[in-house]
């Protein structure tokens, strides 16, 4: 996976952590400087002090031999070769510390600029081959000019710098741990209002909400802003694309089925040549308003209508309606279940079915609903009624066509009925009732 598309977490974890490491190793190398330069000067400070030491204990003869008087070979310049040496170089002779043993020290070569009066650095090899840290100071014992050296080993450096470095390396380590750890729970925490917006989209496009929460914080609320101004849209969008997708069915389908039924009526058609020819711009229209309703469904998956409140509804206005008829009205479906579907096209399916139901009922209404397969949810309608003998079902599902001329209605109830299911993904189907009258099976997706 390439860096830009990693998650938001990995790349500030990982940017976060690459700048900590950079930092914590600059910081190593600045406090190991700093480090080198405090013990350097502690050392150069013991050696400056020996210097001192020597030049207030040095003595010329009537010879012109330098010499000491009194004994400068304290700890640690007592001690033989360990690189803490002091050399004194006279005209005549060379006096030098007991810890060389009789040996002596090249003068290395140094600089010390012009009116300097502190002594200088150098770094060289001693006899042991090993590297000495120089501290040289020019000086007169009367009118004899003198070099006083003092040595410590350069190890006496780097020892402890090697040490504290150690100890140091280990805290900056842990250091640098615990602070990705620190980095990676900031993250989480300042990530999770991200979280909890795709949660919410997420419920949006189940159904569960209509918009986005507008309490968010500062840096993502102008993003629930647009997504919220983004679905309001659509919202509109596709209200308008029904709406016209509403008016030229009514538009259309009507005077195409009227016309349909004049021309059977009036035996105005004797060869039947325009009578398919209305049957046929009735399939076309049927087909390009269903593809075109269908897109405009599609546009909102986010559909969710609960079925128990709506038949309630329904049927509770049906009561009224039928009243003189007293019909018993009964309803066997869980509360909570809903289907995908819009309710205002639930609402016209529920009525026309209901509608049937009362019309043709003797007393006894019957609806049930109850999740099937768990993608689609099955509303049962049971009446009483005279029903339907198996030759007249395909019938009655024709736009325009009634069995019953005596009765109110013009034949398109069950047909729209059937092509709105169908434009949900669903289905009608019709069969004899255990009542005695019609059962009518609706079947529509199942919303979770």
């Amino acid at each position: 996976m390439k860096f830009g598309q990693a998650s938001l977490t990995r790349r500030l974890v990982i940017g976060a952590s690459v700048f900590i490491a950079v930092a914590l190793i600059v910081g190593s190398i600045v406090i190991g400087f700093v480090l080198q330069r405090f013990i350097q000067g502690q050392i150069d400070g013991r050696l400056d002090t020996q210097i001192v030491f020597l030049s207030s204990m040095l003595t010329v003869g009537a010879d012109g031999r330098i010499a000491v008087a009194g004994n400068p070979d304290g700890p640690p310049f007592d001690r033989p070769a360990r690189g803490w040496y002091w050399e004194v170089v006279g005209p005549k002779n060379i006096v030098a510390s007991r810890s060389l043993a009789g040996t002596t020290l090249d003068v290395p070569e140094f600089y010390r600029p012009p009116g300097e009066t502190r002594p200088a650095p150098a770094d060289a090899r001693g006899r042991e081959n090993e590297t000495l840290h120089f501290r040289i100071q020019p000086a007169r014992v009367g009118p004899i000019p003198v070099t006083i050296l003092v040595t410590a080993p350069r190890a006496a450096v780097l020892l402890p710098l090697r040490e504290a470095m150690r100890t140091l390396g280990i805290s900056l380590a842990v250091l640098g741990i615990a602070l990705v750890l620190a980095i990676v729970l900031q993250v989480r925490l300042g990530l999770r209002p991200l979280e909890k917006l795709r949660h919410a989209v997420a419920d949006v496009r189940a159904g569960k909400l209509e918009f986005l929460p507008k309490e968010q914080p500062r840096e993502i609320t102008p993003l629930v802003s647009e997504l919220n101004g983004l679905l309001e849209q659509n919202a509109a969008n596709l209200e308008r694309a029904r709406r016209h997708v509403a008016n030229l069915a009514h538009g259309l389908k009507t005077p195409l089925a009227t016309l349909a039924i004049a021309l059977s009526e009036r035996q105005s058609d004797p060869t039947g040549d325009l009578h398919k020819l209305v049957d046929v711009m009735e399939r076309r229209i049927r087909h390009h308003l269903g593809r075109a309703r269908a897109v405009a469904l599609n546009e909102s998956s986010r559909a969710q209508t609960p079925i128990a409140p709506r038949i309630a509804d329904v049927g509770h206005a049906l009561e009224k309606i039928y009243a003189d008829k007293r019909i018993s009205f009964t309803q066997n479906i869980p509360v909570d279940l809903a289907v995908a579907c819009e309710q205002q096209d639930f609402d016209e399916m529920a009525g026309n079915l209901l509608d049937n139901a009362f019309r043709w009922s003797r007393g006894k209404v019957e609806i049930r609903a109850y999740q099937d397969d768990g993608r689609s949810v099955s509303i049962v309608i049971d009446d009483d009624g005279p029903g339907l003998r198996p030759d007249q079902i395909p019938l009655v599902l024709r736009p325009g066509e009634r069995i019953d001329e005596t009765a109110p209605g013009f034949g398109f109830g069950l047909p729209i009925t059937r092509e709105l299911a169908e434009l949900h993904g669903g289905e009608l189907s019709l069969e004899k009732s255990a009542l005695g009258g019609l059962t009518v099976i609706l079947r529509l997706p199942f919303a979770a």
